[in-house]
């Protein structure tokens, strides 16, 4: 069986060896020969080299910002031109996801997403419809450029910017005005403003309506002035909502309507009909009574004016001359001039003609027999009465003894004797226009 030879070790120069053994001492003598000026001249380089590093505007390092808002600019140029974004940049969308930068690597550590303006410029905009509104941002040596973003443009729509001049105020009142007051109408001001925005929106606005409680109104005679929030409604009374309509008047944006409210104190005051009728009804008549409605009105003024006041009067006086019938007329309140307010200038009269009652005796008035029995002889006990009359003094004074008609009555009666009613009755008159008393009122009747 063969085997290899044992291989011989080379054997290295005694010289050489020497050297490789010494050279790590060597090396650390140097090292250690002056070492504080060799560790700051280190220290030196090193601080100048990141000094140059830092200086050089090519040495940039890529850094991203997200969640970044963006503003608009070039609004007023816009509406200079007749135009205003409608819609796509409103502001709780208006924002960057992410937009990444090279930032020179001095400017790393201060460098803020504000540096690089995120921005729409509106100017650039110059027809309506849809447009794509590009973001743009601030580029200078100091903080870098901007390579991409997210997302780097917007979907908007512009529409054309008019103003409509004569829009009217419309006060919308509700709840009741303090107990014991009364209020003027309230004044508006203005009562007529301009709308600006978009025509889509402005085309369909017809007023501005602003709310009133009276119920917060205080309860004290005076002027109370209030700022009134405005709103925008259409044609159905349904509020617009938008920020791009814009209130204004004389050149001044107005976001509130001033109403001046005054209010008076309130009271009370009876119509007189004192002195209101004038001339004689026609003969045979008289006036039973006078009434109106209403017969009491709410007056308002000064409270010192009111404490002099307990009624009112008419203008003007009714005149009943020869009337022979009840009549209705509305006639015109005096209003006095201390008092601000009256609730109605006038009123309806109602003049109540009768005809006048008077009675009237009429004695000897001869006493008939109705249905007397066949075959029996009747006796009547008194041959004549009295009867008196009462009813319209025309009527009974134009009745004699002969229109009236005086009975007893045997119907159904057998012989014997008996004591009977009287009854009256009247010939060629309504019974119901008259009241009878008759003396005596029962007449004996003897039947054999």
């Amino acid at each position: 069986m063969n085997t290899e030879p044992k291989k011989t070790p080379p054997v290295l120069d005694k010289e050489l060896t020497d050297v490789l053994k010494s050279t790590p001492q060597r090396i650390w003598k140097k090292l250690y020969h002056n070492w504080g000026w060799k560790l700051l001249s280190l220290l030196l380089a090193v601080c100048l080299w990141a000094g140059l590093i830092s200086q050089d505007p090519n040495l940039t390092r890529e850094r991203r910002f997200t969640d970044v808002p963006i503003s608009l600019t070039g609004q007023d140029t816009l509406r200079r031109n007749g135009m205003i974004v409608l819609s796509g940049l409103e502001q709780d969308t208006l924002k960057l996801e992410a937009f990444r930068t090279q930032v020179p690597q001095r400017s790393y550590d201060t460098v803020t997403a504000a540096n690089y303006n995120p921005r729409i410029d509106l100017s650039r905009i110059t027809e309506t419809g849809e447009q794509e509104a590009k973001v743009v941002f601030t580029t200078s040596s100091s903080y870098g450029t901007v390579e991409a973003a997210s997302p780097d443009t917007f979907h908007i729509v512009v529409d054309e910017y008019v103003t409509n001049y004569r829009v009217p105020v419309m006060l919308n009142v509700s709840g009741e005005y303090p107990a014991g007051f009364y209020a003027a109408n309230p004044i508006v001001e203005p009562s007529m403003i301009a709308v600006s925005g978009p025509k889509t929106l402005v085309d369909q606005v017809v007023g501005v309506r602003a709310n009133i409680d009276l119920n917060s109104l205080s309860s004290r005679a005076g002027v109370t002035r209030l700022a009134l929030p405005l709103y925008f409604v259409d044609a159905n009374g349904d509020m617009i909502e938008s920020n791009l309509l814009e209130a204004s008047s004389a050149n001044t944006i107005l976001r509130t309507i001033t109403v001046e409210q005054r209010l008076y104190t309130s009271k009370t005051l009876d119509i007189s009909h004192n002195a209101l009728l004038t001339g004689t009804p026609a003969k045979g008549y008289e006036v039973k009574s006078v009434s109106s409605i209403p017969s009491a009105v709410t007056a308002a003024g000064e409270a010192a004016a009111l404490d002099t006041i307990d009624s009112l009067f008419f203008d003007n006086a009714i005149s009943v001359e020869g009337a022979s019938e009840s009549f209705t007329t509305e006639i015109r309140l005096r209003k006095p001039s201390e008092l601000n307010y009256l609730s109605t200038n006038s009123a309806t009269v109602f003049v109540e003609i009768e005809p006048i009652i008077s009675s009237r005796d009429f004695t000897d008035v001869k006493v008939k027999l109705r249905n007397a029995p066949s075959g029996l002889k009747s006796t009547i006990g008194q041959k004549t009465v009295t009867v008196t009359v009462e009813g319209p003094m025309l009527d009974v004074q134009a009745l004699y003894n002969s229109d009236i008609l005086v009975v007893i009555d045997a119907y159904g009666l057998t012989a014997g004797e008996y004591t009977l009613p009287v009854e009256v009755y009247l010939k060629n008159q309504d019974m119901d226009n008259f009241q009878f008393t008759v003396a005596p009122a029962s007449i004996p009747l003897t039947l054999k």
